[in-house]
C-alpha cells in the first residue's frame, strides 16, 4: 500500500489498513508520518517504510521531484516482489508511480472527487490522465455511492468502482496521551453543552454563521472547534468567546475530544480547489469520516444541505440540515435538542449499518 502523504493526515486510510489486517492480510505500508495509531504501529503483519522529504517549500520539492518519483519506484518494486497486490491510496500517489502499476494487480483508492491531475506540480499545461489507470485498475475504490457513478462515468469505466467507507476501524482508545487528557478535563468541566465542528477552518466552511447563532443562545451551548490554526479560526477566536479552540489531534486520539460533545457540525460547500484540482462536486456528495465518529457515539448532527449529508441524516434520522444563515441554525439547532433522543438513535443505527470487512471482501473478490 503505498500512501504518498502524511498517514496521520489520512484516517480513512488507517482504517483501510487496520481492516485489511484484523482479515489476516500482511500488509507492507509506504509513507510519510510516523504512525502515531498505537494499535497498528505494534501489529506484526504490518511492515512500514517510511517516505522522507527533506524540502520545506515549493521550490525544493519541484526541484526534487523527478528524483522523489525515482526514489519511490525503487522502493515499490522491490516490495512488490514480496506482495501480490499494489494499492495506492490517493491520485497523488498513482501520479508519482505512473506506468509502473500496470505491471500489478492494482487497486487504486480515491479520498476525493476527481477527474484529474497536473502531471508536472505548480503547472496546468499537461494532465497525469489518470482515467488511464483507473481503466487498467483490476479495482477502483471510492468512499461514497454518489462518487462511484460519477467517476465511472468521467472515466467511462466498464464497472462502477467499489466502496469503502470512511469509518473508522475502531474507537476504543488506549493509552490516550497527556495532552489529549488535558483537553478532554477541560471539556468535562464545561458546563454548557457542546457543539462540535472538527476539520479545516476556511471561509467557506462558513462557520461564523455557527458562532452567530450559538452566541444568540443564552450561555446554553458553547462552540468548539478542532484542527490546524488558520487565519479563519483566529479570526473567530477574536469575535466570539463562544468559541473554544482544540489544535490538530492526530487520529485515532481525535475520537476522544469528539465523544465529548452533543451536537457535531458538518459543513460542506461545493468549491474548485485550485491547489489540489478537486472537483466542485466533492463538497456536493461529501464523504465525511465525521458522519461515522459522530454517529459511534451517538451525536446528532447538524450540516447544510448538499446530498453528501441529506440523504443519510433523511435514511437513518441521525440529523438536520440548514441554510446557512445564523437565524436558520438557531432555528434548526432547536429542533435537534427537541428530537435529541430519537436522532441519537439513528445515529447508531446508521454506524451499524456498514461492514468494513465485507467492504473488503467485496473490493477483493
Amino acid at each position: 500500500m503505498v500512501n504518498y502523504l502524511d498517514i496521520n493526515k489520512l484516517p480513512p486510510v488507517q482504517s483501510l489498513v487496520q481492516t485489511l489486517l484484523s482479515m489476516g492480510i500482511k500488509v507492507t505500508l509506504i509513507s510519510f508520518g510516523d504512525i502515531k495509531n498505537e494499535k497498528l504501529r505494534d501489529d506484526k503483519n504490518l511492515k512500514f517504510i517510511k517516505l522522507t522529504d527533506t524540502s520545506n517549500n515549493k521550490f525544493g520539492k519541484a526541484i526534487h521531484f523527478f528524483s522523489r518519483k525515482k526514489d519511490l519506484k525503487k522502493i515499490v518494486t522491490e516490495q512488490m516482489t514480496m506482495n501480490d497486490i499494489l494499492w495506492t491510496t490517493t491520485d497523488l500517489t498513482v501520479r508519482e508511480l505512473g506506468d509502473l502499476v500496470y505491471r500489478y494487480k492494482h487497486v487504486m483508492h480515491l479520498m476525493e472527487l476527481i477527474k484529474d491531475i497536473p502531471k508536472y506540480p505548480y503547472q496546468n499545461f499537461f494532465g497525469s490522465n489518470l482515467k488511464k489507470y483507473a481503466q487498467k485498475a483490476y479495482k477502483v475504490v471510492v468512499p461514497e455511492y454518489n462518487r462511484a457513478h460519477i467517476q465511472k462515468v468521467w472515466w467511462e469505466l466498464e464497472e462502477c468502482p467499489s466502496i469503502f467507507p470512511n469509518k473508522p476501524y475502531s474507537v476504543n482508545i488506549e493509552n490516550i496521551p497527556s495532552e489529549v487528557n488535558k483537553v478532554i478535563r477541560t471539556m468535562l468541566e464545561e458546563k454548557r453543552k457542546i457543539i462540535l465542528y472538527q476539520g479545516v477552518f476556511r471561509k467557506e466552511r462558513n462557520l461564523e454563521d455557527f458562532a452567530k447563532a450559538i452566541t444568540d443562545l443564552n450561555d446554553e451551548y458553547v462552540f468548539y472547534i478542532m484542527g490546524s490554526e488558520s487565519l479563519e479560526s483566529t479570526e473567530l477566536l477574536k469575535k466570539y468567546p463562544e468559541v473554544k479552540h482544540i489544535p490538530f489531534i492526530a487520529p485515532p486520539y481525535h475520537l476522544c475530544i469528539t465523544r465529548q460533545a452533543y451536537i457535531g457540525v458538518l459543513t460542506y460547500i461545493p468549491m474548485f480547489s485550485k491547489e489540489h484540482h478537486i472537483s466542485e462536486l466533492n463538497g456536493v456528495y461529501c464523504a465525511p469520516n465525521k458522519l461515522y465518529e459522530y454517529s459511534y457515539f451517538g451525536i446528532p448532527m447538524i450540516g447544510n444541505d448538499v446530498p453528501g449529508l441529506m440523504y443519510p441524516f433523511e435514511k437513518f434520522n441521525m440529523g438536520r440540515v440548514t441554510k446557512l444563515n445564523s437565524v436558520d441554525i438557531r432555528k434548526t439547532l432547536m429542533v435537534i435538542e427537541k428530537n435529541y433522543d430519537e436522532l441519537s438513535l439513528g445515529c447508531k443505527e446508521f454506524y451499524e449499518d456498514v461492514s468494513l470487512s465485507d467492504a473488503i471482501n467485496e473490493i477483493l473478490s
